[in-house]
């Protein structure tokens, strides 16, 4: 009596578990999903293009970023320098 009672307890785990893979976990993870996205995209599901103004289609906007001027007063001095052969290192080839 005990043994049918031991597996109609594992029968009834294996069915409890089955029920759960294939209804509350699938659930389960769309709200994770979904939770995911909207913390990602925020309240603007396309990002910011849509805070920008409309503009026409076909219409092409370049942006150029700035370039910095460098003057060559902030670049430092320039020194001479003369290459000088070590004595050592011709003897020894």
């Amino acid at each position: 009596m005990t043994l049918l009672r031991v597996i109609a307890v594992f029968i009834l785990i294996y069915l409890a578990f089955r029920v759960i893979t294939m209804y509350v976990m699938p659930w389960l993870l769309r709200k994770f999903i979904e939770r995911h996205r909207k913390k990602f995209y925020g309240d603007n599901y396309h990002g910011r293009r849509s805070s920008k103004k409309k503009s026409k289609e076909g219409d092409v906007h370049v942006k150029q970023k700035q370039k910095k001027q460098i003057s060559s007063d902030d670049l430092g001095e320039y020194v001479d320098y003369k290459e000088i052969k070590d004595k050592d290192t011709s003897k020894n080839n």
